[in-house]
């Protein structure tokens, strides 16, 4: 790319140097000849520490914040901020794709990829062309991009690389939608990719705030902290949706008074334009209630289970409403939607007498909460969790406290232990286990989940928690495969064949 391109929007200081730049690398291993090396300053590493590495593996030019060791500085450009610089080099060299599409980014601790399948569906069904980048599933008007093994991440230990892809997949995944013809992007920003100001070269013609409960408190440290990571999505916003029955997301409005809300409830909240009431439960068939703005009303039915799916659905009705959306466009969306996979997934089990069995991606103390107090009225709960290596310890107890809240029987296991020692993981989640309430610890993931379907009745319930559509456990020797759904088909078959 023509370098008064590349480097558009972007301060520096120093000698740009001529010829055409196609690759940005922040990782020093993967520079290839006439690449520009970005120095990131990360919490385990610095990149200026690397600058001499890139140059010997032909980086045209290093990208740094300061003036690294030992190389020539004539080789080096300097920039106040190469964080946000390399998010811009990114837009940029993708071609600018994000500027022509309405842009929608969901965020908060729990229901970002539900809200924004759901934002998604509802901007579909009113004929737009959709890319989206979730947790689960990143695509261009329904066809997958695939962001590699580790999620759109060079670096695999990155906290939350998972969830919003690095600067280099997110816009390469921008640019596909643009390919494919997409008009309108909806995608999760996570409050580390915020902090990490990964699509900070963008910014959305409307945002949505879900909620926010403790969770990621080893990246940020406080609650407050972690919401301001969040608020930092508003910069520059015009449009927000946000939950009012959030204490945490009601503050938004004063604190970025000069966008335009539209505030929901499902409490009532005075305060909400968007207000969800007459609000039913109805089983296996979902949810109903009656959405309310100063544009429409209407009656929703969506087959989504459990009270807070309510929320969920009214913020993304919300979303759609501020670009004009038919409201039975919406309506009929919500209806016709299918679930999100891995959230609240029902596992079919080839076995009559089999219990039922749900997966679902609650990993925080607040929605393990929910969940099990959804399913645990449908019937005898058993529940299977584990908590996360190299990841918040305080939660660990508190996870417990929730598993054993509404279960009936609870089996801690791993859940991606990492690098960090599993015993250790488990002495934390042990810590908040009430002793008078029957649970088990069973290391092996497959053994707890085939332990779990043996001990609950053909008339009980089996929520395997936290990993959700995740395919594969991460140890300390890397990435394995591992699908929770193939594990109780695969037992459910035996079962079957041995009753026969």
């Amino acid at each position: 790319m023509k370098k008064e391109k590349l480097w558009e929007d972007i301060p520096v200081r120093g000698t740009i140097p001529e010829g055409d730049i196609r690759e940005i690398y922040s990782d020093s291993r993967r520079v290839t000849p006439g690449s520009l090396f970005v120095c990131i300053r990360g919490s385990r590493a610095d990149g200026h520490d690397f600058a001499a590495d890139a140059l010997k593996r032909g980086a045209a030019a290093v990208l740094a914040e300061r003036m690294p060791r030992e190389i020539d500085a004539d080789r080096v450009i300097l920039t106040d901020d190469t964080r946000r610089a390399e998010s811009l080099l990114w837009h940029n060299l993708t071609g600018r794709a994000a500027d022509g599409m309405r842009k929608i980014a969901v965020t908060g601790t729990a229901g970002k990829t539900t809200t924004a399948y759901l934002t998604a569906s509802i901007f579909r069904a009113c004929g737009a062309k959709v890319g989206f980048v979730t947790t689960v599933r990143t695509e261009a008007d329904g066809a997958e991009i695939d962001l590699g093994e580790n999620g759109g991440s060079s670096v695999c230990d990155i906290p939350g690389a998972m969830t919003t892809p690095d600067p280099e997949y997110f816009f390469g995944a921008v640019r596909r939608m643009r390919d494919a013809g997409c008009d309108t992007l909806v995608y999760e920003a996570s409050s580390q990719s915020l902090m990490l100001r990964k699509t900070s070269a963008i910014i959305p013609d409307a945002a949505v705030f879900t909620n926010l409960a403790p969770e990621h408190l080893d990246a940020h440290g406080t609650m407050e902290a972690y919401f301001r990571a969040k608020a930092s999505l508003m910069h520059g916003v015009k449009r927000a949706v946000v939950n009012l029955d959030d204490r945490w997301m009601a503050r938004l409005p004063a604190m970025f008074p000069n966008a335009e809300y539209l505030g929901c409830t499902a409490a009532g909240n005075p305060a909400a334009a968007v207000r969800a009431s007459e609000i039913r439960e109805c089983g296996a068939d979902g949810i109903s209630y009656l959405w309310q703005s100063p544009r429409a009303a209407f009656r929703v039915r969506c087959p989504l289970l459990g009270r807070y799916s309510v929320m969920n659905t009214a913020e993304a009705a919300a979303a759609a409403s501020f670009f004009g959306a038919d409201p039975e466009e919406i309506r009929g969306a919500l209806a016709d939607f299918r679930g999100v996979p891995g959230r609240l997934e029902r596992v079919p089990v080839p076995d009559a007498d089999a219990p039922a069995v749900f997966i679902d991606y609650a990993h925080t103390p607040d929605a393990l909460d929910a969940v099990t107090e959804l399913l645990a009225r449908q019937g005898p709960l058993t529940v299977v969790f584990g908590c996360g290596g190299d990841r918040d310890r305080a939660k660990r107890p508190r996870m417990a406290e929730a598993a054993q809240r509404h279960a009936a029987y609870v089996v801690v296991t791993e859940d991606n232990p990492r690098g960090e020692d599993p015993d250790r993981i488990f002495l934390d989640i042990l810590a908040g286990m009430d002793p008078h309430k029957p649970y088990v610890l069973i290391p092996d993931r497959r053994e707890a989940i085939r332990h779990a379907l043996d001990v609950t009745g053909q008339d009980g319930i089996v929520l395997l928690a936290g990993k959700g559509h995740e395919k594969y456990e991460i140890r300390a020797d890397g990435r394995h495969p591992f699908d929770e759904a193939a594990v109780v088909r695969e037992y459910g078959q035996r079962r079957g064949d041995r009753n026969n």
